[in-house]
């Protein structure tokens, strides 16, 4: 149903030089807006834990829902499901989670905004971290214009 899960492979992808950095900008960037906008259900700690959520499952959802509709395995509709209630997860259930702790009501007055952006930053960050190699290869296919599987 899903593809072919490595745990060591996937952890060492993740620890590439290059997308820890690009990690590292991003959680900066969310730090830097909830520093300047001061909104009510943005700030640091719900940044860090959208952002590492992101990180960590953003590559593998991406990729799964690639293999998904490329492959249509049996039960394809139930992986599809299944990596949709993983984005949910991180892209807008901690931040209702965090912000029901924090402000002690539900939903969050950003709800809508929250799940629609942070969905699609989700999806962006697992195109580009889903990339199996290192930042010289990513380069390369980028300029040769090769589909990256």
């Amino acid at each position: 149903m899903l593809p072919p899960f490595n745990l060591t492979q996937y952890v060492m992808e993740l620890l590439r030089p290059w997308k820890l950095v690009s990690f590292s900008m991003a959680l900066g960037y969310y730090i830097w807006g909830a520093v300047r906008y001061q909104c009510p259900t943005w700030d640091i700690p719900v940044s860090i834990i959208m952002s590492v959520l992101t990180y960590v499952f953003a590559p593998w959802t991406v990729d799964s829902i690639y293999y998904l509709f490329l492959r249509r395995p049996r039960r394809w509709g139930f992986g599809l499901l299944l990596c949709l209630a993983i984005i949910y997860v991180c892209a807008s259930g901690s931040y209702e989670l965090y912000n029901l702790w924090n402000l002690g009501y539900w939903p969050p007055p950003t709800y809508w905004v929250n799940l629609y952006y942070s969905s699609l930053m989700f999806f962006a960050a697992g195109m580009l971290w889903r990339f199996q190699g290192s930042l010289k290869m990513l380069w390369d296919a980028i300029i040769s214009g090769s589909r990256v599987p």
